[in-house]
């Protein structure tokens, strides 16, 4: 198993909370030199700050996947500041919990255009320098409502599906290029994105899987051997 990660480079979005934070502080506790997107300056620069003051490397980009200028712009930037990369893992993502009949078509487009459209863009990019390359390692945290539909998440489940069936293709085209694709999909994570939700409330009657689960996971997936294919982690927290 490759277990040497220090110097290596990787870039994560939605870095600034939740499992994006999780894994970017696990990552720099690896010695990677991180790049670390997030629409939160303030929140982002902390992360920064806390894997600085542990001897880590790490650079803040903000970054709205909302908006497609931005999502090139940044990557330009990234691409200047490293030669290579090596991992890229996409946690950025929105959430909308209503019914079907409530849902204003600009809500749906702005959930679509962040976990999708943002992460298809972000993915193209990366896999175009990866292929480059012919090496590297793309990671997308996906979800549960990847693979089933869930009460009043319509917009969020579209969503997902849609991302796990792009990993899907993704994962094939990439085969031939040395980069190997992986898709976590959990269900029931402590993050702030359930906070105040009927989900919330739904998974909270069980052992919730915590951001620094998912952490390890992909720290797991990182150090994988080259012969080896994990396209797809279905997780599930421990109910009661």
């Amino acid at each position: 198993m490759e277990n040497r990660l220090e110097g290596k480079t990787a870039v994560i979005t939605g870095a600034s909370r939740g499992i994006g934070k999780s894994i970017a502080i696990a990552l720099g506790r690896e010695k990677m030199r991180l790049a670390l997107l997030a629409r939160s300056t303030d929140k982002l620069q902390e992360v920064v700050n806390e894997i600085q003051a542990v001897g880590g490397e790490a650079h803040a980009f903000p970054c709205d996947l909302m908006i497609p200028g931005a999502v090139k712009s940044s990557l330009d930037s990234i691409f200047q500041h490293f030669s290579s990369l090596d991992v890229l893992i996409s946690n950025a993502g929105i959430f909308l919990e209503k019914t079907i009949t409530d849902i204003e078509l600009e809500e749906w487009d702005n959930v679509l255009r962040t976990n999708l459209t943002g992460t298809f863009l972000l993915f193209q990019s990366a896999f175009s320098k990866m292929k480059d390359q012919k090496s590297g390692r793309i990671i997308a945290i996906a979800s549960s409502a990847s693979i089933q539909g869930y009460t009043h998440q319509a917009a969020y489940c579209a969503s997902k599906h849609g991302l796990l069936g792009f990993m899907r293709c993704l994962s094939i085209e990439a085969k031939a290029h040395n980069v190997h694709v992986h898709t976590i999909c959990p269900g029931g994570v402590r993050t702030d994105l359930i906070n105040d939700t009927y989900m919330g409330d739904r998974v909270s009657q069980g052992h919730l899987i915590e951001p620094d689960n998912i952490a390890d996971l992909a720290l797991f997936l990182i150090r994988q051997p080259g012969n080896i294919d994990i396209p797809e982690i279905n997780l599930k927290r421990y109910a009661v």
